[in-house]
């Protein structure tokens, strides 16, 4: 109902680069029904993320909290049951669960494998799928452990069928389920696709090219993202529903791009839609970081933010409304030997703690130009200003992986 706090869906593709969509650019992939929703409300052309790896991504936007400032910028280990995400964070469903949201999480969840870290200790009513980073996408299985770890809430299931499928399809029945209940939902969709392994997906041809399927899995994706659009319109919840599309990194297996910081690997496929709330076919331009979706989703459901801790997350909500308003703070990135750090336009590349690229994001997009030489002071402070917000992260991580 028209006022009411919202529903809120967050879709989110998995190693996806933004050349698989036309909204960017030139397609490489056929996806009508991504552009089509793409079209219905508003594209972030500046939406980056905060560490280029599947688990810290899922830290960013459950947490509001930097990954680096979480402990959690690697991937977890199954071997290790201390491995995860620490119960002392507190998750967007637990904290949109505490303003009245029911909350679910279908897909992956790649935040710990022992059962402390399920997803229902961390403020979802409802979890349906796997913990592990990657897997089969038929047998389930985790290729460096030959495990499954599938789940239903808490229980290990065998349910066959290709991942993506299944976790559409529960996500579709909790739509349909709803009828009757007035409460409003957060629905966490996290797919797989296009992860590798390559496969073919149901009604497709499986070919020896791993290329060939993956351009398959993309098709797939898309026709999983309609399905749960088109089942939104068909229980009459598109008034009252804010839909987000998001992919975890900017690297994928069409643009050789890597998980590196420099901007190729950083921005990320991101649009929203929501009828009459969200401008019809608007593009926003102002530099965001995914985890700000954790403030923004807050503020919507009415929940406050908790104040016994640092949340990076700002709440952007105005640049869905189109208004580009700019988010006034600096951007810290960590991962494996880079390091970055941007204040307003410009950003410091650094490896091995090193500046090695100094570059204006306003004149300079690609980071093509290196202004080092020309500004040794700004870089100075710069990497002095980065090394000291590392050395405050690292003193106080909550969880193990770092």
């Amino acid at each position: 109902m028209k006022g009411s706090a919202p529903n809120i869906i967050l879709m989110v593709a998995d190693n996806m680069g933004r050349e698989a969509v036309d909204y960017y650019g030139d397609p490489v992939f056929d996806t009508p029904r991504m552009n089509s929703m793409a079209r219905a409300g508003v594209v972030f052309e500046n939406c980056l993320i905060a560490t280029p790896l599947c688990a810290p991504a899922r830290c960013g936007w459950n947490t509001g909290r930097h990954p680096y400032r979480v402990g959690i910028n690697k991937q977890p280990n199954p071997a290790d049951p201390e491995h995860g995400l620490s119960l002392h964070e507190i998750t967007i469903a637990r904290l949109l669960k505490g303003a009245g949201y029911d909350t679910a999480l279908f897909g992956k969840w790649n935040l710990g494998y022992d059962e402390k870290f399920n997803p229902l200790n961390h403020g979802f009513d409802t979890f349906y799928g796997s913990n592990a980073g990657h897997a089969d996408y038929y047998t389930h299985l985790y290729n460096r452990d030959m495990k499954s770890h599938f789940f239903r809430d808490r229980e290990p299931i065998e349910d066959e069928g290709y991942f993506d499928t299944l976790f559409t399809n529960e996500a579709i029945k909790y739509l349909g389920g709803r009828g009757g209940n007035d409460r409003p939902f957060y629905l966490n969709l996290a797919f797989y696709a296009p992860h590798g392994p390559y496969q073919a997906p149901p009604g497709y041809y499986h070919s020896n090219d791993p290329d060939v399927n993956y351009r398959y899995m993309i098709e797939y994706l898309d026709l999983c993202v309609g399905r749960v659009i088109d089942e939104v319109e068909a229980q009459g919840l598109a008034e009252n529903t804010l839909v987000v599309f998001l992919s975890d990194q900017g690297g994928s297996r069409t643009n050789g791009y890597g998980r590196v910081l420099w901007e190729r690997g950083l921005k990320v496929a991101c649009n929203a839609m929501w009828p009459g709330r969200i401008p019809v076919g608007s593009r926003s331009v102002v530099p965001w970081i995914h985890y700000d979706l954790f403030a923004t989703f807050a503020r919507l459901g009415g929940a406050q933010l908790p104040s016994d801790r640092v949340i990076d997350a700002r709440d952007v909500w105005p640049l869905f409304e189109g208004k580009e308003e700019p988010v006034d703070r600096p951007m810290h990135w960590t991962y494996r030997s880079e390091d970055a750090y941007r204040g307003g336009d410009l950003k410091l590349h650094m490896t091995d703690e090193q500046p090695d690229g100094l570059f204006d994001l306003a004149r300079d997009p690609d980071e093509k130009v290196n202004l080092m030489e020309s500004h040794p002071d700004r870089v100075r402070q710069m990497r002095e200003t980065h090394l000291a917000w590392k050395s405050e992260c690292d003193e106080k991580q909550t969880s193990h992986p770092h």
